[in-house]
């Protein structure tokens, strides 16, 4: 069932399970995605946690559209969320590009964060390419080529249907407007900080986070992110097998254990 809460104009929708009285965690999808990505990871963090699968502004089931807005207008809805559903210490996941949100929320949290994060599947080392796909996803002439680029690369040698069906048909359905908007966003964010582990070093005396991926499979950026964290143990890298983008889909068995080491 999915319950809403309206936020500067906003219907801000979110499925919640477990203990009302559990310590709750908040789980963040990415741009032009919903609390579908979590389906298979809800039940099995449910049992320890109070779950919010929230939707983000303008992702929700009518896909209201009530003007153009940005991922800081997403960090405030969240902390409204918070606020009004009188939530304290809370835990949040998040995943792809969601995760600068969740970074942000933390920092506006300030001494009311809990001090630790769970980010899945954000792309700490840009590879070739993928800031020309994200420039050309901005604009109305080419993001449609740009977005399949991405699409065809994120379902390559996997036959997990429902990694398929997220990509083909849940992304899909947001629509030309959303990708466009996704796309600057998440240009903004880099070309401010970089990278996510700028953003979140940014936090690095107050926040600890880990990090899983199953993606890219290259040995060296597993390698790139063990280094950094032996150099900076307030990362916590987690690499799960899988062969998509989407370990919350294809491995949430092996999501839920690294979320509850984490956390417990």
């Amino acid at each position: 069932m999915l319950n809403t809460v309206t936020i500067d104009g906003w219907p801000i929708e979110y499925v919640e399970s477990g203990d009302p009285a559990a310590p709750a965690l908040i789980m963040l999808h990415g741009w032009a995605q919903d609390h579908r990505l979590f389906r298979h990871l809800e039940p099995l963090l449910a049992e320890h946690y109070r779950v919010l699968r929230v939707n983000f502004r303008g992702h929700d089931g009518r896909l209201t559209d009530r003007g153009d807005f940005t991922a800081e207008d997403l960090a405030s809805d969240i902390l409204v969320l918070i606020d009004r559903l009188g939530l304290e210490d809370v835990r949040l996941l998040s995943t792809s590009h969601g995760c600068w949100v969740n970074i942000d929320v933390h920092e506006r949290l300030g001494a009311s964060s809990l001090g630790r994060t769970v980010v899945i599947d954000w792309l700490m080392q840009p590879f070739p390419g993928f800031h020309k796909q994200i420039r050309e996803g901005c604009e109305p002439e080419t993001h449609v080529a740009a977005r399949q680029s991405l699409f065809d690369e994120w379902t390559e040698g996997t036959d997990c249907l429902d990694v398929l069906d997220h990509v083909n048909r849940e992304m899909t359905w947001f629509g030309g407007p959303m990708w466009m908007r996704a796309c600057r966003e998440i240009e903004k964010s880099y070309a401010r900080w970089g990278d996510p582990l700028r953003r979140m070093a940014e936090l690095s005396g107050r926040l600890r986070v880990r990090h899983i991926y199953s993606q890219p499979l290259s040995t060296e950026y597993r390698a790139f992110q063990e280094e950094f964290a032996r150099e900076h143990p307030w990362f916590d890298p987690v690499h799960i097998p899988g062969q998509t983008h989407f370990p919350t889909l294809e491995n949430p068995a092996a999501v839920a254990e690294a979320v509850l080491s984490f956390y417990a």
